[in-house]
């Protein structure tokens, strides 16, 4: 049987000689397969000289409990009349008539506790078998067994390295076997040329592992020979190292599994080896990785607050600048862990938004977040746009937080500002509007109207042009506003002297700004008047100006005096000089429109003015 091509061809032939030798009307030899109660039996060969062929699968339940427990036990099973046979029920010696069994010898061999195969001798006729024949059928038995499962096993060898080799034929890696004691290949695949750039002609002759270990780069060689050990000694291992291809130069990059194979003493006989080229790999993870780092960059140094978030609204990854910010652990804004920074009064609305992101698909709104090193709430301004997959699910938020406090400053500042500017512009048109119809009721013609209503929009002007220079909401001080107009009529320097003139008081009283046009425009007219008709305008005048700032009741007061001497009155019944504009605005405008106190006197020497302002408490400039 050893020269026979396979394990169906053994035991057919094997059935026939034991059928001639024996005169048995069948024999069949069957692989079982099953555990016991569930054994099933398959035809590998049969020989039928009388009578019907067995299936070619059949259970063995069917002939009986009593007969299969005997081959569970590995005894020669012998039937020699299977009508008065003990062992087989009336109710099962139907299955053996139906087959032409009425005497049986079946040998099984028993492999790790069940029934490995079958041999059986059947007859057709009750027969009384000999020793003799028993033994011959157990010998043939025992000698099919053996050359069966030889085939088969070089069978499975042989359809096992087909299939290795197949595979390292097809595999874009390197598959390779080392001998363990040598180290030296015993198999390369057709891989390792394309990898390494070297035949394996030439990469299996000599000496192969100092072939392989050549090809290293002279950095990783004590690495990839201490990763081989581990190998060797028994265990798995994977590691990375570079060769550089003879035939170009290149430079790769390999990742590879080594493994024992062990023998069946147990002892590591081979190396096997799978070498996987990793330098695309290599190449694409580190730019990944400097990709990473400059996004790292960026988030950490833009001056906002960054952010992850799934689920609509549960953080997953704040940015160091929410922790430097917040004093917030980054880890404990997960969840819904970053509402705890926010104002009490914010939290529920921004619980709100998100839930209005499912609709719009976009985060957007305002809240306060309290600042750890002041613990002062500001507000912040956060966006967020969804991550999508490729069916358009999203996967993620990303978001960042603005600080919008300053912001939000400025832009109540710009209100107060613009609503000033509309009452200021309101004031203004008003004294335009007045000065312009005093001037004409007091001109006597079209030149000296013209004349006079220029004198006096110029000093408008001057206001208008402090009110634009300055900051802190456009509030002006006295000391301005009178330096202002005794320069625009030449009584003082830019230093603010002047030989007739003294100036008497503190800096930086300011001035409220809504009536400003009226107060600054009856100063003007006290210049005016001073330059024309008094102090200033003859050569022994001389005019003193004095400025208090005292606290009368609930609000400061300021308090001015014009003090005009060395001037020569006209007489008392003479008509009055100038119109009486200027007196018109202190007397009765100033107290109407700022709730002031005045007077105005014309004594023996000069023009005598008081004027008590209300200011308020905020009038007063810190460096006053």
């Amino acid at each position: 049987m050893r020269p026979l091509p396979n394990a169906g061809a053994i035991a057919a032939t094997a059935c026939r000689l034991l059928a001639e030798r024996l005169d048995g009307s069948r024999v069949q030899y069957s692989v079982v397969e099953g555990g016991p109660g569930e054994e099933v039996g398959h035809a590998l060969g049969e020989h039928v000289r009388r009578g019907v062929g067995m299936p070619p699968r059949y259970p063995f339940a069917a002939f009986g409990e009593g007969v299969v427990s005997v081959m569970r036990a590995g005894r020669t099973l012998v039937i020699r009349d299977v009508d008065t046979d003990a062992r087989i029920a009336p109710s099962e010696r139907g299955a053996y008539r139906s087959v032409d069994c009425l005497s049986a010898i079946t040998v099984s061999p028993v492999k790790s506790g069940r029934i490995a195969a079958a041999l059986t001798v059947q007859h057709d006729k009750p027969r009384n078998w000999t020793d003799g024949e028993i033994i011959t059928v157990e010998a043939v038995a025992e000698r099919t067994w053996a050359a069966v499962e030889r085939v088969r096993a070089e069978a499975a060898l042989r359809e096992s390295e087909d299939q290795l080799r197949a595979f390292g034929e097809a595999s874009s890696d390197v598959l390779w076997i080392r001998d363990a004691k040598t180290l030296e290949w015993v198999y390369l695949s057709p891989a390792f040329e394309s990898i390494y750039g070297l035949s394996r002609e030439e990469a299996l002759s000599g000496d192969t592992w100092r072939n392989w270990l050549d090809l290293v780069e002279p950095e990783d060689r004590e690495h990839a020979r201490a990763e081989i050990g581990r190998a060797r000694a028994g265990e798995r291992v994977t590691f990375e190292y570079r060769v550089r291809r003879p035939v170009d130069g290149q430079v790769r990059a390999l990742r590879n599994t080594d493994f024992p194979i062990r023998d069946a003493e147990g002892q590591v006989a081979r190396i096997g080896g799978v070498g996987h080229d990793a330098t695309r790999e290599r190449a694409v993870q580190r730019a990944l990785e400097y990709s990473e780092r400059r996004l790292r960059t960026l988030v950490e140094g833009i001056p906002q607050l960054v952010w992850r978030a799934v689920d609509h609204g549960h953080w997953t990854w704040a940015s160091p600048q929410w922790t430097e910010f917040t004093g917030q652990p980054e880890v404990e804004s997960h969840g819904w862990g970053w509402l705890e920074p926010l104002h009490p009064d914010d939290q529920d609305a921004a619980r709100a938004a998100w839930e209005h992101s499912k609709a719009t698909g976009l985060f957007d709104a305002e809240y306060r977040v309290r600042e750890e090193a002041t613990g002062e709430f500001r507000w912040f301004h956060t966006r967020a746009t969804p991550v999508r997959d490729q069916h358009e699910a999203i996967v993620e938020w990303l978001g960042t937080s603005t600080d919008v406090q300053d912001l939000r400053e400025m832009q109540e500042r710009q209100g107060v500002l613009v609503a000033e500017l509309q009452h200021r512009t309101k004031n203004l048109m008003a004294v335009v509007r007045g000065v312009m119809v005093r001037t004409r009721q007091q001109s006597e013609n079209l030149a000296s109207f013209v004349a006079t209503l220029d004198d006096r929009l110029r000093a408008l002007a001057r206001v208008q042009g402090l009110l634009s220079r300055l900051k802190d909401n456009g509030r002006v001080t006295f000391d301005e506003l009178i330096r202002t107009e005794l320069s625009a009529v030449g009584a003082i320097d830019a230093e603010g002297r002047g030989e007739r003139v003294t100036l008497d008081g503190r800096k930086g009283i300011r001035l409220p700004s809504s009536p400003l046009q009226t107060f600054a425009l009856a100063i003007h007219e006290l210049a005016t008047n001073a330059v024309k008709y008094g102090a200033l305008g003859q050569p022994d005048g001389h005019l003193t100006v004095r400025w208090r700032l005292r606290h009368e009741g609930e609000e400061p007061r300021l308090h001015v005096t014009w003090i005009e001497t060395g001037v020569a009155m006209p007489d008392p019944d003479a008509a009055p000089q100038g119109g009486g504009f200027g007196r018109e605005l202190i007397e009765r405008a100033l107290p109407y429109q700022l709730g002031a106190e005045t007077t105005y006197v014309l004594a023996p020497d000069g023009v005598r003015c008081t004027i008590v302002l209300p200011v308020s408490s905020t009038m007063e400039r810190d460096d006053a």
